[in-house]
């Protein structure tokens, strides 16, 4: 008669052995066990495979772990798959953990090219190839294994279009043979990333509806948008078509990622909405295009419709994330409305709703889209961050009036994550809560407890020199109503995109009598003394500011221009390069020097963020056209504000005595 298998135990757990090895024996014999089932021989058979892979602590080296695996595939990745993301990082290479490394969510992407690499070496293949059977293997373990793939999909549409048309007959069979949707949509992108255009491929799938909705999804896994641009003739008129519905919704989807018809796209959506068509994919779709799009005269008519729906939703059912992302855009489009108007609706949303808040990040300007989020103090509350720039951003909720004091500390940490895997996130009791650091097109949440104590309290993103101006109030209150009743004489600032031309007539006005005390501290509050030196003030990241305008021949307009338009003339020191490495890994930053071995690279206003990389670990490099320098900084000053911030820039930082009290 077979033994349980939980009664096996092997040399290493034998009396002499360490008694923190013998209970990781008899766990893994047991749950072997389980996982087979009561047949004993099977369950034997399993425990014996497992039981090399125990972990042997040496005598002279009691920290030393050494990992043996089986020779059987299942066990070895039953085991591997025990491990913690750590554990696995610091195994001994080998195929098994290579495939291991390969499929585990939540890595970073460099262990996933070191085990493609790893496993082309030793099945003699290439990396390409390794990642389309990688793909192809993660595609199987389903829904689960979403995360990963979408990690392999950004390395597969990397590829060059040459490298891409090589394996158009394995991308073909992915994209049509694929279990996941995400798996024949990650073999759509790669095979119009290949053709440089989805031509070809549209022409191939357009009368099966099935397949069209694939390639319609896959479009925002596209890289270049100029692909995604020439889809617009092709998917608008997807969206008036009702029938078949799943190639309607797939094009509701996709064409907020196709690049240069917001308007039109925002007024097509919100008539769907309004007429009850795929409401939820249409509300999905529109929040997610930018919004300085969004028109004004279509807001009403809109939030009319999106209420009538909400009220008829039952209370139970509220807290769904598709219900959570309706009453969102409700929230945001009431901001449209004139104010009394948007009070009125903000009310009933309020009565109706639940506190979950999404926040997004602008574009090129280093900026949260909400700066002010009001909370019931004790109360739940969720966060959504959506990353919609192109730089790395995250958030974090501090004790009021704590932000410089936190921003600082973060720009002195090395770039190395805490034990929850966050970057840039000081171990300080003043931190409340905090995100990951995401990267650009991804989404994190935020799910806390607002504190019990009211408070203006804030959050920020404390990635090195980010802080003074990514920064928004968490307004803890007991009353919202009366919070925000009282804030209601408090006008909102007024955004002007001011031009040159507006300006110049009042360039003289800079010579004198303007108040320098003010223009210093726009200087500091705009964050300009967090990239740029003026005097004694600020960091030298960006240009030296102390002797501007003689570098310019005293022309001031020509001064303006380039805050106005920083991305307008950009010279060589100062310019943003993206960086990709062989490892897989990739950044953005300048050149501060570089010789015959090294290439030493500055990714942010911080020390910390100097590293030197060596020449033969890049890939490649290529020269960014849009400036380090948000857009947009001026939107916010009055005229009166920009010509003090100007002669403070003129006096070179020194202020007369008698300036310095403000």
């Amino acid at each position: 008669m077979a033994r349980s298998p939980s009664l096996w135990i092997c040399k290493v757990c034998s009396p002499q052995s360490s008694t923190d090895t013998k209970p990781a024996c008899v766990s893994a014999a047991r749950e072997a066990h389980q996982v087979r089932g009561t047949n004993g021989r099977l369950a034997l058979l399993v425990a014996l495979l497992l039981l090399p892979v125990i972990v042997l602590a040496a005598a002279e080296e009691p920290s030393k772990k050494i990992l043996f695996l089986p020779k059987s595939p299942t066990a070895a990745m039953y085991i591997l798959n025990r491990l913690s993301n750590k554990e696995l990082i610091d195994a001994p290479r080998s195929e098994f953990v290579y495939v291991a490394l390969l499929q585990r969510n939540e890595l970073e992407r460099k262990y996933r090219v070191e085990a493609l690499e790893g496993l082309a070496k030793i099945r003699n293949t290439d990396p390409l190839t390794e990642l389309i059977r990688g793909i192809g293997e993660l595609d199987k373990k389903g829904e689960e294994a979403e995360p990963g793939l979408r990690d392999l999909a950004t390395l597969l549409v990397q590829n060059k279009p040459a490298d891409l048309t090589v394996k158009r007959g394995e991308l073909g069979k992915l994209a049509s043979e694929a279990q996941l949707p995400l798996g024949r949509q990650i073999g759509y992108a790669a095979l119009i990333t290949a053709d440089g255009s989805a031509d070809k491929t549209w022409q191939q799938v357009e009368s099966d509806a099935a397949k069209l909705a694939d390639l319609l999804l896959s479009i925002p896994l596209l890289r270049d948008q100029a692909i995604r641009a020439a889809l617009y003739p092709k998917v608008e008129p997807l969206l008036h078509k009702a029938d078949p519905p799943e190639v309607r919704r797939a094009a509701i989807t996709a064409i907020a990622a196709v690049p240069g018809h917001d308007a039109e796209t925002f007024n097509t959506l919100a008539a769907l909405v309004k007429s009850g068509a795929e409401r939820t994919v249409a509300v999905a779709s529109l929040q997610r295009i930018p919004r300085k799009s969004w028109p004004k005269d279509q807001a009403g008519p809109l939030l009319e419709s999106l209420l009538a729906h909400l009220q008829t939703v039952p209370v139970e059912q509220r807290t769904g994330p598709d219900v959570v992302s309706v009453f969102q855009f409700a929230t945001d489009l009431a901001t449209l409305l004139p104010a009394e108007k948007a009070r009125e609706i903000g009310r009933t949303l309020r009565s109706i709703g639940v506190s979950v808040f999404v926040i997004r990040t602008v574009p090129e300007q280093m900026l949260y889209d909400k700066t002010l989020i009001v909370v019931e103090a004790g109360k739940p509350v969720e966060i959504i961050l959506i990353n919609d720039d192109a730089m790395p951003h995250n958030l974090v909720v501090v004790m009021p009036a704590t932000v410089e004091e936190i921003g600082t500390a973060a720009e002195k940490l090395p770039p190395e994550p805490d034990a929850q895997g966050r970057l840039y996130v000081p171990e300080s009791p003043k931190v409340l809560h905090a995100t990951k650091l995401i990267d650009a097109g991804q989404q994190t949440k935020l799910s806390f407890t607002a504190p019990t104590e009211p408070g203006d309290y804030q959050y920020v993103c404390t990635f090195p020199g980010h802080w003074r101006r990514m920064v928004g109030t968490l307004a803890v209150v007991k009353d919202v109503e009366a919070y925000l009743a009282s804030r209601a004489a408090t006008p909102e600032p007024t955004i002007t995109e001011w031009k040159v031309d507006e300006l110049a007539p009042d360039l003289a006005k800079v010579a004198a009598g303007r108040n320098l005390a003010n223009g210093k501290d726009l200087f500091i509050r705009l964050a300009c003394a967090q990239c740029h030196k003026l005097g004694t003030e600020g960091y030298h990241y960006g240009p030296e500011l102390t002797d501007v305008l003689p570098r310019y021949k005293n022309d001031r307009a020509d001064v303006l221009r380039q805050i106005l338009e920083p991305s307008l003339v950009i010279t060589n020191r100062y310019q943003n390069f993206e960086f990709e490495l062989k490892d897989g890994e990739s950044g953005t930053g300048m050149i501060v020097k570089e010789d015959v071995e090294t290439v030493t690279v500055q990714s942010g206003a911080s020390d910390a963020l100097i590293q030197t990389l060596k020449r033969s670990d890049l890939k490649e490099r290529q020269p960014q056209t849009s400036s380090a320098m948000p857009v947009g900084l001026l939107n916010t000053l009055s005229k009166d504000q920009i010509l003090d911030l100007l002669a403070y820039l003129e006096s070179g930082g020194s202020l007369p005595p008698h300036a310095h009290k403000h």
